[in-house]
């Protein structure tokens, strides 16, 4: 995945953290409420990133894997 996609997925997820946040600090509840919603905003938000985190190890294995076919179908070329 290149740098800039990996720059984009990282602003969505900070985005969306920033976002949640704010809205849980300027909503009218008591403390010991915004505590807990913030415990379930943060479980989730934790849930997503290893779901983010596993689709980008995938991609990365997937690249590498062809990559390796490429240097191998190139050597069989020079070889010849």
């Amino acid at each position: 995945m290149s740098k800039g996609t990996m720059g984009f997925v990282y602003g969505i997820l900070l985005g969306g953290i920033a976002g949640g946040i704010t809205a849980l600090l300027y909503t009218p509840v008591s403390g010991k409420k915004m505590r807990k919603q913030i415990i379930k905003k943060k479980d989730g938000i934790m849930e997503d990133m290893n779901d983010y985190y596993e689709a980008v190890e995938d991609v990365i294995k997937d690249g590498k894997k062809r990559a390796e076919s490429i240097i191998d179908d190139a050597r069989k070329i020079i070889s010849v």
